[in-house]
């Protein structure tokens, strides 16, 4: 599908239609994006900034300045791109900065504090990495810090916590802060919190879901998906919402 005037109405303004031109110009990589990923009639991605923001410094990078479009760059600029474009499709709110951390309200367990935090619209904290492992309970846990929640965000109960790995990059990375609305409800193409027999709790893209089984997905192409049974507790909540403290957007 070529880079055409009927693609460029998809562009909300002359500013972007004079950046993505630009990039037409010069590299194939908004070729590549176009055929990647926005063949799609309803795609919401021709009008996302943060997308046309990542191919214009995809495609002005230095290095690619130097190297040129090699085979082997392109392929790997593509994956990059669509994991990104996935990314943006999962619809989790972006907030750049830490979140806003307060003592608790009260003292214990998750399952002690969930009630209380609600009523306060605050959200326990804990770190996915130190918490929770293989045969421990998230809700047996303790937590010394309470998030609080965005006044904009459905009233409900909700627990945060903080990011370890590299498996949901570019969406989540190390050190980022989610808010998970608590609840068993699931569909594809949500982001959870899920509890994997023998592995403990990860953060995943919802796959396939059937009847009996749920397939859990990394943004990272380097991470093999994850099929676990659709039994109660699987489910932890669903990820609304991530804090970056180092500022970046996806």
């Amino acid at each position: 599908m070529p880079f055409t005037d009927k693609t460029m109405k998809h562009f909300g303004d002359d500013r972007e239609v004079e950046r993505t031109t630009g990039i037409r110009a010069r590299d194939p990589l908004a070729e590549l994006a176009i055929r990647a990923e926005m063949q799609r009639a309803d795609s919401p991605l021709y009008s996302d900034e943060r997308l046309i923001d990542w191919v214009d410094r995809e495609a002005n990078s230095p290095q690619a300045r130097v190297d040129g479009w090699t085979t082997e760059r392109i392929q790997s600029s593509a994956a990059r791109m669509r994991a990104k474009a996935e990314a943006v499709r999962l619809k989790v709110r972006i907030v750049n900065g830490a979140p806003p951390i307060e003592r608790p309200g009260v003292r214990g367990m998750i399952s002690q504090v969930l009630t209380e935090a609600k009523a306060m619209r605050s959200a326990p904290l804990l770190d996915l990495g130190a918490a929770a492992g293989a045969g421990r309970d998230l809700w047996d846990e303790a937590c010394d810090q309470w998030v609080r929640v965005p006044d904009d965000v459905p009233h409900g109960s909700y627990i945060s916590l903080r990011v370890v790995g590299e498996s949901m990059d570019p969406l989540l990375h190390t050190g980022d802060s989610v808010l998970v609305h608590v609840g068993d409800q699931v569909s594809r193409d949500t982001v959870v919190l899920a509890r994997v027999p023998d592995a403990g709790y990860v953060v995943k893209r919802v796959g396939k879901v059937t009847p009996s089984q749920l397939e859990l997905l990394s943004l990272n192409a380097a991470f093999s998906p994850i099929t676990v049974s659709r039994e109660a507790h699987t489910i932890v909540g669903t990820v609304i919402l991530r804090w970056c403290p180092h500022g970046v957007t996806v």
